[in-house]
């Protein structure tokens, strides 16, 4: 932690204002880049958005038995922290007593580090013997920071979990680094099916990582939480997600378009990209009602982000920018946004959740003011995770932390003494939790198993801020 941030808390906390902390974390700490797929954080989330760094050379090299974790090895190798290593290294050798001493140490020097929280709650499982067990995938080794925001949320829950347990037994996550790749999700899922422990999955993050995973999971009856992937083609008896769809957020942005009489929208999407391609088919579906949309490919070779939004500037009402994670996409999008800035009569812009984070404040030096974007979460200060996840890591956490809980808050609804699979998938479909339960909404699943919840509009505004110029405001309407 930096020394303006302990300054910055040891002032407010004599004034007890939580939400204030919040509001200056954010800027406090350095934004991270765009880090996703399917989706994107809530109002600056900050203790989890350091930057990315470029994924590692040799991400398909690392052999699949290395791709797992519960606390006998190092996946997040990005920070060094000796008491760290060795709670890894007493958990590997069974001494789990030493282990979670050595692990509640690490967390008192880094208090944000997701990982080490889950391998002091595995161990204190471990101990207390026989514990439940979930796998948790996420994209250590390509969307690092992602993956930290993930579990950020499944360690919250588990941790609330732990702190009782269910007829003496804790539960356990089994960390699973896919690094985003399909043909990686589908080889770890396959290693996950075999192990009977392994009661459920949350994961994937990307739609086409989940995808591959869904066909393995669904062969072998095990229930997945998906808690960032939004693609309509993720479809599976044994399929969940804790995120609005495709359909609903592009409806949403469909229906805010033609009620703000932009009849026209260029829409610029990556047809390469299953959440891209899944998004700009929802939002023409609904507008092609009343508007008349243009579809843009980014991924195609002769692409030119300024040349484009030059040739439409007299033909449109809007631009949509529908970007899946890859940077060369997200940049090419922040491009377009920025061309538009300096038009003489700027067009509205609209976009993906993809775009829903400090980054795109940043780095698009204000051509994304008054942005639009269909979100899957805000954090509001009238809901309790709010307050509580940001007293926990220091600072307020992205969508992809509160969906990840609420995914997490599921499968612990649907455990039971003699859980089994089958037992959990069928608690799954009856799932009920109130919003005290969740990160701020009821929680209840169609028979699809996408999330009976709608997606929430937020605009990019300035803002007077010695922190920042630009920030996310819900909007209202």
């Amino acid at each position: 932690m930096n020394k303006t941030l302990i300054i910055v808390f040891a002032i407010l906390s004599t004034i007890g204002s939580l939400t204030v902390v919040i509001l200056l974390w954010e800027f406090v700490v350095q934004p991270a880049l765009i880090s996703d797929n399917d989706t994107i954080p809530n109002p600056p989330p900050t203790t989890n958005v350091s930057p990315p760094s470029p994924p590692p050379n040799d991400n398909t090299n690392i052999p699949r038995e290395n791709r797992f974790s519960s606390g006998d090895s190092l996946l997040f190798t990005n920070t060094q922290n000796p008491e760290k290593s060795l709670g890894i290294t007493e958990f590997k050798a069974r001494n789990y007593e030493q282990a979670i001493k050595h692990f509640q140490e690490a967390i008192n020097q880094n208090p944000n580090d997701p990982e080490v929280q889950i391998y002091l709650n595995n161990a204190e499982a471990q101990k207390k013997g026989n514990p439940f067990t979930l796998a948790a995938v996420v994209p250590v080794t390509n969307r690092q920071t992602t993956a930290e925001e993930m579990l950020r949320g499944i360690a919250q829950s588990q941790t609330k979990f732990n702190q009782i347990g269910l007829q003496g037994r804790l539960l356990e996550i089994i960390i699973v680094n896919d690094s985003n790749d399909p043909s990686k999700a589908q080889e770890v899922a396959e290693k996950i099916v075999k192990n009977p422990n392994i009661l459920g999955v949350i994961g994937h993050n990307t739609s086409s990582a989940s995808s591959k995973g869904l066909e393995v999971y669904e062969q072998a009856g095990i229930a997945m939480i998906s808690p960032t992937s939004t693609s309509t083609s993720l479809s599976a008896s044994v399929f969940f997600r804790t995120v609005p769809s495709d359909a609903k957020a592009g409806e949403f942005l469909a229906r805010y378009a033609l009620n703000n009489n932009l009849n026209s929208v260029a829409i610029f999407y990556n047809s390469k990209s299953n959440y891209s391609q899944s998004l700009k088919d929802a939002f023409v579906k609904d507008f092609s009602l009343l508007g008349t949309p243009i579809t843009q490919d980014m991924s195609d070779s002769s692409f030119n982000a300024q040349n484009m939004v030059k040739t439409l500037e007299n033909r449109v009402d809007g631009f949509a920018l529908f970007p899946n994670a890859d940077n060369q996409i997200i940049n090419f999008s922040l491009t377009v946004a920025k061309a538009n800035s300096q038009l003489s009569s700027p067009k509205k812009l609209l976009g993906g959740d993809v775009l829903y984070n400090p980054a795109t404040l940043k780095l698009s030096q204000g051509g994304v003011e008054g942005l639009v974007l269909a979100i899957p979460w805000f954090a509001k200060t009238s809901y309790p995770y709010t307050n509580s996840a940001a007293k926990r890591w220091g600072g307020r956490v992205s969508w992809r932390t509160a969906t990840s809980y609420d995914a997490a808050q599921a499968f612990i609804n649907a455990l039971s003494d003699n859980a089994t699979r089958n037992t959990i998938l069928n608690s799954l479909r009856l799932t009920n939790l109130s919003s005290s339960e969740t990160s701020g909404e009821p929680l209840r699943f169609f028979s699809n198993g996408d999330r009976n919840t709608a997606p929430l509009l937020v605009r990019v505004i300035r803002k007077s801020s010695q922190f920042a110029d630009y920030d996310f405001q819900i909007i209202n309407e």
